[in-house]
């Protein structure tokens, strides 16, 4: 075997595994993410009871979260039944911790694409590579961005604070006990796209209501619809005024959705006390803690 042939078939290897890897390297932003979970044993388990049970074996408690600024990765799949049999105040903190990890989830998965594309922003473009190109390409034209400009798809693609999401999932699924929340893991009074889907209809079926495979998937597609739809433009404008002024946060924010409810200002009110009564916005800055993840998945 010549000397280029023998280094051909040497580097060939090595070429293909730093293809892979910077192929690899391009975030996929969670509304396309089809396994959204840690690679770990589902555990099963049917009653709020029992899910209560598990956050205290893994010392999973609010007061703690808020003290460490952590928490242990448990990803929650969907809801149980029975949230409405437990305590109030056991169903309201334990609702709270259910839906923390995933919307923590969600907002690193959107952080790490836009990180990614602030990076390449810095470079001509000449230097992207394909994948780097097309990966661009299909980020604008998810996002709608016409003009191709960075600018303009960075004020779209960016987090919704913790404190908000909760305050959402919380008054639009009653804390969890809705018949959309608990059947079709929709959260946020989403209806069905134009663009179609899963679905569950009310009585008659004159109202269809978006449903998702599991809480993730429903907590995404949310972020997504606030950050691409036009009637949102308000809230893309405020939530960058309030990050240059470096005041992010829930209670902020959700001044901008009167038009998210036909109920206007008394929705964005609502919102609002229930952030600050639950401490809503405290979670901000919390991240995994090093215990192993658990995902868990009740039974119907």
């Amino acid at each position: 075997m010549s000397l280029s042939k023998k280094l051909t078939s040497i580097f060939a290897p090595v070429l293909l595994i730093v293809t892979s890897v910077a192929n690899a390297a391009l975030p996929i932003p969670p509304e396309e993410i089809s396994q959204p979970y840690p690679d770990v044993k589902v555990q099963t388990i049917s009653s709020a009871e029992a899910l209560i049970n598990q956050f205290k074996q893994q010392q999973y408690q609010l007061n703690i979260t808020i003290k460490n600024d952590s928490l242990p990765a448990i990803f929650v799949e969907n809801l149980p039944t029975d949230l409405n049999s437990l305590p109030v105040e056991q169903k309201t903190s334990g609702f709270i911790r259910l839906l923390l990890p995933t919307i923590i989830d969600v907002n690193k998965h959107i952080t790490n694409v836009r990180n990614k594309v602030i990076s390449l922003s810095k470079q001509p473009t000449t230097k992207w590579t394909q994948e780097e190109t097309a990966w661009m390409k299909n980020l604008m034209a998810s996002y709608d961005i016409k003009s191709n400009n960075v600018d303009e798809l960075l004020l779209r693609l960016d987090v919704i604070p913790i404190g908000m999401v909760l305050a959402q999932g919380i008054d639009e699924s009653g804390w969890g006990t809705s018949y959309f929340a608990v059947n079709g893991n929709s959260l946020y009074g989403e209806h069905l796209s134009s663009k179609g889907g899963k679905y569950l209809s009310t009585p008659g079926g004159h109202v269809k209501v978006a449903a998702f495979d599991n809480l993730f998937a429903g907590t995404a597609r949310y972020m997504y619809n606030l950050n691409t739809t036009s009637a949102y433009k308000d809230l893309w404008t405020l939530r960058q005024q309030l990050r240059q002024e470096n005041k992010l946060s829930g209670s902020e924010l959700v001044q901008a959705l009167s038009h998210y409810s036909t109920r206007g200002q008394a929705y964005v009110d609502n919102l609002r006390a229930l952030i600050k009564h639950h401490k809503l916005d405290s979670f901000d800055t919390a991240e995994f803690n090093t215990t192993p993840p658990l995902r868990i998945k009740f039974t119907k």
